[in-house]
């Protein structure tokens, strides 16, 4: 029988007629302690408790199934071996014997889960299960699963079911389950409606199961699965399951039994219902001692953290401040000071193995003012006596992670006289985060420097080797095996490399302890160094470094090339050789050293495993057979030698001399019709050129680009055949946006009208700043911004809009309206007055620009205050008002608030109606940055949809319809809705210019009767300017046609146009049908990411915008470093350009980069469909 079901044991015949109790409560299979690690968490005494727990009322007796017959549990055991096995000749066979499975399982689903033989089987079929399969078992189920959770071994199953069940509620939401007409909806259930089923049933005695060393994982996975959150991930991975596990997985599927989507699911709003109901059955049932009680239970506690942890996610960290809050019944005293009874609470917890998990989460999740209380009243005084504890440290570290500033400089001085004793005793974690944390918050590490010299030694080689943990004497000898199972037996020698590659970290005499004493090591012992397994990465760390270590790195390099051959084929030491290529940066002389070492020991390198990864890496057959091209990469260029296909190239170009303009640029737009049939085949059409080319894109790096196109500007003109010979080159070279398979920025092509108004536009070549310079385009541009305003609930007598150049110039204008507006004085004075220190306010996936104009404004980058995020990139309105309190405490002005509707990456649409409310008690200007996600205005339906709710109550909007309108780059609009704080702020006295003042004077009669008579009155200069200011000043025309005046610009070009005759070919209607039509692609090209196996998807399914956000990682395992999911994911993004799919990619947390696809209105299903294969092909070759 296969290994696992030893790990189970057997039965014996005896045990099988015990009466039901014994079976499921009292049997003996194993060493409990081997079944089921209840210590999730830590690895202390299972049986440790909390000396004020009181046990829970049971539900009562288990029900006893029945037992499978000899017969059927051979026939089940068996079909698990061969499962587990798969030795099937094909799929189909396979698929045939389950089929088999299947059947002879029906009605016997519960004593199979049931079984300690058989369960393993039930687990494996869960996982081949169809969404149709798997719920008929869930109904099978139903009503039984507070009796399952608690069995030893259809808990497992249950779990498994659980994970597999979650993305089917989330594809149900996006695609609900239609019923044929004149079918019976029996057996049409849910997985929503089952889980909710579930949780009722469960909710009676939520109690008793969170110390069910069984149950309570269960009741976990079905938390996270109602939550939404992700099923695996380095937060939830160890709450869900035990350190001992065992792992079902199918070969053919190469999945383990937790192998769930690691992004966040969308569930529906009844899931949230059910998860508060059930966290708040679990508070009201248990008073503040009893929850107390529970956090040292090992099996209790991890289930608290969870629920603590979901507590500040979903309902918010304001929730803390509820009485009735499962955070505020731990810790009821507010504030909790020293001598309060949550304070005796907290610190018990803190010291103990298992509640101070419990306290992490605290310090981790609590708001930030709950944190400073926390920090100040019950860490800051006893800083030194937490560090000295192991398991109290922890939680010290979780703290130095949040301390500002100031804090933590006090923190630094008090734990400096405490560097000696933790390196005694080998607790360097502290040590390593202080260091980490100066370096983000800028604090000076000169004094840790001083402490760690003091600990290590004067002597720098003997402080590194210390340091370090490696003796030359004592290691001399020993085997790789046996030294590897002592540094496992012992992780010291791990924390004190990673704290010495942190020391590298921070430049000056933090790095200098370290690189000082690898300096002073004699050569056997830098030999012996870079052949350890832990300190190898410190050697490479130093070669590595950035900054100040062109000295170090000039004086060792020479010393390591001596042994270069002897490192190259060592199994650790191969690896520091890779590193010797940046640690020859800038010392070419010395790489090309090593390079001829390397040649000469080629027959040694190419015999061992090592040496053949060094050879690869150092491109050694480049040095061997092209050493020219081997130099030139080594120096960052290339050669500048054309090649023969170049040459043609560039003769054929000239042939073509006589070709009219027309004749290149349709072949250029038909070139992307005709690719667009074939990319849902995952490529695209192959092109004549320099390749690889398709109709998207011809790619060259910049050097070899600026070969081909070779631009001079001469002295003789070239005429009309070397124009077209140069528009030719322009077209071949340049990206083709009307390809379907350009996804990766937020535009894309233009249509016929579009084309057409830029021809009209060239055509007028004139400036839309004063009314009599371009009056045509000065009314269709106040038209057409006014129209676009009323479509975001901007009706006022004054509303309108003015063009600008583009998204951010919208953004900065808005910001000097906003400033001048609210602060007249500002517009004369600036900002240097003392009585202003003003603040500005951009969601945390807000548009750079805010950060940007803040510099140019005066402001400072600092000012700019970035506010922290929903899950789901959404402006978090509780995070802005206690900003905005933040400030005003710190004699701070807010002023300005930037929401963003259509975030760059994400898409997200932040809560505009509820940042309103904010802004109005506080007297901030509202300003909506809707550039990108604005154009879903014309769709009524989507603007409701938590979209653009509330956008009437902006003072500013900004929106770029060259983006998601296809109108041609560039068309942007800053919306207003009144238009006389435009003038206000932006106008200046220019009398050689802006007349229409004069003009409305004359109108008028009240103004002066001489105006526009010259040389009537002859006055001083001086006081004409000082006249047209007072006059511009104190009166507000009711119309503003000097459209510049509204502006920072004065050389305006009339893109108003682009929009307003894009606008009336299609008409609102036709826009709205294109955008709702795009959204549709949108929602089809995630739900085609969710369902591909190897395929991760972060955006929200389906998207708010038309992003799709996914990574790639094959059988949905995502590699543990973000570093490595970037490689991956710039190494496809490279890699789909020559099947004819351009794509961006973007990271917004530690996962690493994933790609970000954007679909337009003209985007395709089968071109989504194509992308989907292509990344798929792509990734399983770079995985």
């Amino acid at each position: 029988m296969p290994k696992e079901h030893k790990k189970r044991g057997r039965r014996e015949e005896k045990k099988r007629k015990r009466e039901a109790k014994e079976i499921h409560i009292g049997s003996k299979r194993q060493k409990f302690s081997e079944a089921e690690d209840v210590d999730i968490i830590v690895g202390s005494d299972q049986q440790a408790q909390g000396a004020d727990y009181q046990p829970i009322a049971g539900p009562g007796e288990i029900p006893f199934y029945g037992l499978l017959d000899e017969e059927e549990q051979e026939y089940f055991k068996r079909a698990d071996s061969l499962l587990e096995l798969n030795q099937f000749n094909d799929a189909e066979e396979r698929d045939l014997f389950l089929t088999n499975v299947y059947k002879e399982a029906h009605g016997k689903e519960l004593k199979i889960a049931n079984s300690q033989s058989c369960s393993r089987l039930m687990e494996r079929l869960i996982l081949m299960s169809t969404p149709d399969q798997l719920k008929a078992l869930f109904g099978r189920f139903k009503g039984h699963f507070l009796h399952l959770a608690q069995h030893r071994f259809a808990s497992h199953c249950c779990e498994t079911l659980f994970t597999k069940m979650a993305p089917i509620v989330s594809d149900e939401l996006a695609a609900p389950p239609k019923v044929q007409s004149g079918t019976s909806t029996k057996g049409t259930t849910t997985a929503e409606q089952l889980f909710l089923d579930t949780s009722k049933e469960l909710e009676e005695n939520l109690g008793y199961l969170m110390t069910d060393q069984f149950a309570s994982h269960t009741l976990r996975v079905l938390f996270l699965v109602l939550s939404g959150r992700p099923l695996v991930d380095a937060n939830t991975t160890s709450l869900l399951q035990s350190k001992k596990k065992e792992q079902i997985t199918l070969n053919f599927l190469e999945a383990p039994v937790s192998s769930a989507s690691t992004s966040t699911r969308a569930v529906p709003s009844s899931f949230q219902e059910a998860l508060n109901h059930m966290m708040k059955a679990i508070v009201a049932d248990l008073d503040t001692t009893s929850l107390r009680a529970l956090a040292p239970h090992p099996v209790a506690n991890p289930l608290l953290q969870l629920l603590l942890d979901l507590e500040f996610r979903h309902s918010g960290k304001s929730k803390a401040r509820d009485a009735n809050s499962l955070f505020r019944k731990l810790l009821p005293d507010d504030p909790p000071e020293e001598g309060t009874d949550s304070a005796s609470f907290f610190n018990g917890m803190l010291y103990d193995p298992i509640g101070s998990r419990l306290c992490e989460v605290l310090v981790i999740n609590s708001r930030g003012k709950t944190f400073k209380v926390l920090y100040q009243n019950l860490l800051r005084d006893k800083l030194q006596s937490i560090a000295k504890n192991e398991t109290a440290s922890y939680v010290l570290i979780k703290a130095l992670e949040r301390l500002n500033k100031e804090d933590l400089e006090q923190a630094v001085n008090e734990l400096c006289p405490l560097v000696e004793l933790l390196v005694g005793r080998s607790r360097t974690s502290v040590i390593k985060c202080l260091i980490e944390r100066c370096l983000v918050r800028g604090v000076d590490t000169a004094p840790l420097a001083a402490s760690l010299e003091q600990a290590y030694g004067q002597q720098p080689m003997e402080r590194v080797k210390k340091m370090l943990k490696f003796d030359t004497a004592k290691d001399e000898g020993m085997s790789n095996e046996r030294r590897k199972h002592i540094e496992n037996q012992d992780p010291s020698k791990a924390h004190a490399s990673l704290l010495a590659q942190s020391m590298l970290e921070a430049a000056g005499p933090m790095r200098h302890l370290v690189t000082e004493g690898i300096l002073d090591l004699d050569l056997p012992s830098l030999l012996h160094m870079a052949k350890d397994r832990s300190a190898a990465h410190v050697l490479q760390k130093s070669l590595a470094c950035s900054g100040d270590t062109l000295r170090f790195r000039r004086i060792i390099m020479p010393r390591l090339v001596e042994v270069t051959e002897d490192l190259a084929t060592h199994t650790v030491a191969s690896h520091v050789v890779d590193s010797f290529w940046g640690g020859t940066e800038g010392l070419p002389f010395i790489r090309q050293k090593i390079a001829e070492r390397l040649l000469r020991s080629e027959t040694r390198l190419r015999e061992s495993v090592p040496g053949r990864a060094v050879w690869r890496n150092w491109r050694m057959d480049n040095y061997k057979t092209r050493r020219s091209d081997w130099m030139a990469e080594d120096k960052g260029r290339t050669s500048g030698m054309k090649t023969g296909i170049e040459l043609a190239r560039e003769r054929y170009a000239a042939q073509r001399s006589g070709q009219k303009t027309k004749e290149l640029l349709i072949p250029f737009i038909r070139a992307a019709d005709e690719d667009a049939s074939a990319k849902e085949t995952g490529h695209g059409l192959s092109q004549p050129g320099g390749g690889p080319r398709t109709a998207l894109v011809e790619y060259h790096k910049p050097q070899k680009l600026y070969q081909l196109l070779n631009p001079q500007l001469p002295d003789i003109g070239v005429g009309k055949d070397g124009f077209l010979r140069i528009v030719e080159k322009v077209l071949q070279y340049s990206v083709n946006t009307w390809d379907q398979g350009f996804m990766p920025k937020l535009y894309a092509s233009t249509d016929a009208p579009g084309v057409a108004s830029e021809l009209i536009l060239s055509v007028l070549n004139t400036n839309v700043h004063v009314y009599n310079a371009s009056p045509a385009l000065t009314i269709i541009e106040k038209a057409t911004s006014r129209a676009l305003a009323s479509l975001f609930g901007l009706t006022g007598p004054h509303a309108g809009g003015i063009s600008v150049q583009g998204g951010s110039a919208s953004n900065t204008t808005s910001i000097v309206i906003a400033r001048n507006t609210l602060f007249p004085e500002t517009k004369a004075k600036g900002i240097s007055s003392p009585s202003h220190s003003l603040i500005l306010f951009t969601s945390a996936h807000g548009h750079y620009s805010i950060e940007k104009a803040a510099q140019m404004l005066g402001f400072g980058s600092e000012a700019a205050w970035t506010v922290d995020t929903d899950p789901s990139g959404r402006m978090d309105p509780s995070a802005l008002e206690s900003l905005v309190q933040k400030a005003k405490d710190e004699g701070k002005t807010p002023f300005y608030v930037n929401a963003t509707a259509g975030t760059t990456v994400l898409g997200s649409y932040d809560p505009i109606r509820a940042i309103s409310k904010i802004c109005r008690a506080h007297n901030l200007w509202l300003h909506v940055d809707a550039s990108w996600g604005g154009p879903a205005i014309f769709s009524p339906k989507l603007a409701r949809e938590n979209r653009l709710d509330g956008s009437h109550l902006a003072d500013s909007i900004a929106i770029n319809p060259h983006k998601m309108l296809g109108v041609p780059v560039t068309s942007s609009f800053l919306l207003g809705a009144d238009l006389r704080q435009f003038h206000k702020a932006n106008t200046l006295p220019a009398s050689y210019l802006f007349h229409s003042s004069e003009e409305d004077d004359d109108g008028d009669g009240d103004g002066d009767k001489n105006a526009g008579v010259g040389g009537e009155e002859e006055e001083e200069e001086e006081e004409e300017e000082e006249e047209a200011h007072s006059r511009s000043a104190k009166r507000q025309p009711s119309e503003i046609y000097d459209l510049a005046d509204l502006t920072l610009q004065c050389g305006r070009r009339g893109d108003a146009l682009k929009l307003y005759l894009s606008w009336s070919y299609h008409g609102t209607a036709g826009y709205r049908a294109q955008i709702e039509r795009a959204f549709d692609t949108a929602g089809y090209l995630a739900a085609l990411v969710e369902k591909s196996e190897d395929l991760v998807l972060v955006s929200e399914n389906p998207p708010p915008c038309l992003q799709v956000c996914f990574f790639y990682a094959r059988k949905r395992g995502l590699k543990g470093e973000g570093k490595g999911n970037s490689r991956v994911t710039r190494r496809i993004a490279g890699e789909l350009v020559p099947r004819g799919f351009m794509v961006d990619y973007a990271e917004v947390d530690g996962r690493g980069a994933f790609l970000r696809v954007v679909v337009n209105r003209e985007t395709r299903r089968g071109t989504v469909e194509g992308l989907v294969k292509a990344v798929v092909e792509v990734g399983e070759g770079v995985w």
